[in-house]
């Protein structure tokens, strides 16, 4: 790796870098606009939805890192022949392979990069990101523990609540146990039922038993037929938290998941298309690496407009690869297409058509 070598690798990750950053921001203050306006119903602190977009940035860096790659690879090279670079390379003998190898280097440390992201920073960022959103900004209860079998959460005056069963659609939850603490956090009030429903009034407890402990050891015990739950949660909340979501899975847990559901007969190709989606993103960036360096280099001969074009074609590229992608994503979903074939359909055809250009150009 001689001194060529580095130089070409610093210019280019350093247009990276400001092309990734531009698209970042640009990102997020989009998002900060569109959003605003419901945070601020919540009465939302704006410490709050600074630590929530903050939290969003590994995903947003996930995806938008293949097409910053691709126009600051357009734009180096552009930058490259412009001053006359290229020529020199040229006729100092330098090989396609030499100039080529800065930027595949950069390509694949950001790949193994967001490859790492999407493993398991991603999803934890995700999952905080959801958490300052639902706790901090719309003020609901966070869950202690939960399944789809068993939940235990905090709810309002010191009590917590065991839930043995969600209905999917989080409308019904069976098997009930209230736990009211009192100022020595001692169990002063236990409440069971049979189920708790959702009504135009809000949650009802059915069949509910009120057992009321008193300091000096004596216990009251009152029935009700229907009894009201102060509950801020609605079924939409319920049906979220007990619905996995790939985002907030890491490749492992999706992995497992996927296994699980596999092996109770359950559908999952909504789950296996997100897996295999996400690694193939991871190495999109080498993708258009190549894609990018073989439209540079076939534009040689045009100096004045070849960063222009190369913003241009850049964009016009990512949009037709997310497009791609996207309807090959929903297809996967939906079982009309195999899950891995989904998953990577669009590098593929990408991949062929960098290499087909790449071996075109003539250095």
């Amino acid at each position: 790796m001689g001194i060529l070598f580095w130089y070409i690798f610093r210019q280019y990750l350093k247009l990276l870098s400001i092309c990734l950053i531009g698209f970042i921001t640009l990102y997020l203050v989009i998002d900060f606009f569109e959003k605003l306006r419901k945070f601020i119903r919540y009465d939302a602190e704006l410490a709050s939805m600074l630590m929530y977009f903050f939290f969003k940035i590994p995903d947003i860096s996930f995806k938008l890192a293949p097409f910053a790659t691709l126009i600051a690879t357009l734009v180096t090279v552009g930058l490259l022949n412009k001053n006359n670079e290229i020529t020199a390379m040229r006729s100092s003998g330098l090989s396609l392979t030499q100039m080529t190898a800065p930027f595949l280097t950069v390509g694949a440390l950001v790949s193994v990069l967001l490859f790492s992201f999407t493993a398991v920073i991603i999803p934890l960022a995700n999952t905080k990101a959801e958490y300052i959103k639902t706790v901090e900004i719309q003020k609901k209860p966070q869950p202690l523990s939960i399944t789809a079998e068993n939940l235990w959460l905090r709810i309002r005056n010191n009590t917590i609540m065991h839930v043995k069963e969600i209905i999917p659609d989080g409308s019904f939850l069976k098997s009930l146990k209230l736990y009211r603490l009192n100022s020595k956090f001692r169990v002063g009030e236990m409440v069971t039922a049979e189920a708790a429903s959702y009504t135009e009034e809000g949650w009802m407890l059915d069949t509910a038993t009120q057992r009321t402990f008193f300091p000096n050891g004596q216990v009251t015990v009152t029935t009700h037929p229907r009894l009201p739950l102060e509950l801020s949660l609605t079924p939409e909340d319920f049906k979220t938290w007990i619905s996995q979501e790939p985002e907030h899975l890491t490749l492992r847990q999706l992995r497992v998941h996927i296994d699980h559901l596999q092996n109770e007969g359950h559908k999952s190709a909504r789950f296996q298309t997100d897996y295999w989606s996400r690694i193939a993103l991871s190495f999109v960036t080498i993708i258009m690496t190549i894609l990018g360096v073989s439209l540079g280099l076939l534009g040689i001969g045009t100096r004045s407009s070849n960063v222009a074009k190369g913003i241009g074609q850049g964009l016009i590229i990512s949009f037709l690869f997310w497009a791609t992608h996207s309807v090959a994503i929903a297809l996967g979903r939906g079982g009309a297409l195999v899950p891995i074939l989904a998953g990577w359909i669009a590098c593929a055809m990408f991949l062929v058509v960098s290499l087909n250009l790449f071996l075109k150009v003539r250095f």
